[in-house]
């Protein structure tokens, strides 16, 4: 069942306390999130470098409710143990899965943080994270729902050959959360899932409809299947009105891949799309832009002269959703001439015949 169509666009004179909110931050390449009520506060994904912590002292968050980390790739969880050895903040839970294949030593810092601020205080402990946790997550007036792994998935964890799934990577049984303000849908933070595991998900009969999709893996390729029709089927089960891509600016292979967008925009060819920084796709790499349309909050782009949508807020308000930067603006700045050859406006193609199911070259 879709979410209602809701949301609204305030101008910023008439901006509300936006006191319910997730914030999808720009960290480059990575993912992190901040839900919060008020200054009650939960991290979903840590990338490296000072975006996260930057936010939480913008919203003078000193407990966090919850750190989950969705999957033990560094653009995740790499800025894990800064938050969970840091004296000024206290945490609730920290959760993810075990990785027994994860040999580096990012997600070794990460376990031996956990143990360290076990010892020191201010700690909740650690636990695993499944669809059968049970546990509801919450944060004040926001509900973290975890839309996938199963317990079954969770528990085999990634590997070469398994009785019931064969074989997993770190990328198929990430945690997928759904973020729920005031117990409507907002968010869809997908991580880095992959069709493997929407698969998964769709047989376990998890919805995952929301206003908000976060696109997994940067827009880079699903796996093994065909990156079209994966991200058109995804698109579809979430519906959303607003898409948004994690990514660095210049970076090489380019994300989000042309097939992917293509699969976006024939599911919702009316949904705004936005990346939190300039693809080489729709921009030269030297060519710096300006950042006086993005939202008053830490994001990474912003230095670099690469930010597109930059850090974007998605607040519950009592008439719906509200965006900062509002749409309209990021859209002005698309459409205005500051970037070159925007991806999101070329035209939407036919749909792929089978034959024309060929994987591309290139990676996430």
């Amino acid at each position: 069942m879709n979410t209602p169509n809701t949301s609204t666009e305030l101008p910023p004179s008439a901006q509300p306390e936006r006191d319910l909110a997730v914030t999808i931050l720009d960290v480059g390449h990575g993912n992190s999130a901040v839900v919060r009520d008020g200054s009650t506060c939960a991290v979903i994904d840590a990338a490296p470098g000072d975006i996260v912590q930057r936010e939480l002292d913008r919203v003078e968050c000193r407990h966090i409710e919850h750190l989950i980390i969705s999957h033990s790739d560094q653009d995740h969880a790499g800025g894990g143990p800064q938050i969970l050895l840091d004296p000024l903040r206290t945490v609730g839970t920290a959760w993810f899965n075990p990785d027994a294949r994860k040999n580096s030593r990012i997600w070794e810092r990460l376990i031996r943080a956990v143990h360290t601020r076990h010892r020191r205080g201010g700690f909740g402990g650690h636990q695993m994270l499944h669809t059968e946790t049970p546990q509801t997550l919450l944060c004040g007036r926001a509900r973290l729902e975890v839309c996938h792994p199963s317990f079954l998935m969770a528990g085999t964890g990634p590997t070469d050959t398994s009785p019931t799934f064969g074989k997993l990577d770190t990328n198929t049984v990430s945690i997928v959360v759904r973020v729920h303000l005031e117990d409507e849908p907002a968010v869809l933070l997908a991580a880095d899932m992959d069709a493997v595991a929407l698969k998964h998900i769709r047989e376990n009969g998890h919805q995952l409809s929301a206003p908000v999709l976060v696109f997994p893996h940067h827009g880079g390729l699903p796996g093994k299947a065909d990156p079209q029709s994966f991200a058109k089927e995804l698109t579809e089960l979430v519906a959303p009105r607003l898409i948004i891509f994690s990514i660095r600016g210049g970076l090489r292979p380019a994300n989000p891949h042309r097939e992917i967008m293509a699969g976006v925009r024939l599911a919702a060819p009316d949904a705004h799309i936005a990346c939190t920084q300039l693809s080489v796709h729709c921009h030269e790499e030297k060519q710096l832009v300006t950042d006086r349309h993005l939202a008053v909050l830490p994001a990474a782009g912003r230095k670099s002269g690469r930010a597109c949508a930059g850090s974007v807020t998605v607040a519950r308000i009592e008439a719906g959703l509200h965006f900062d930067p509002p749409l309209e603006s990021h859209r002005s700045f698309v459409d205005g001439g500051s970037v070159a050859n925007p991806l999101c406006r070329l035209p939407i193609p036919g749909p792929r015949k089978a034959a024309d199911n060929v994987q591309p070259e290139g990676s996430g």
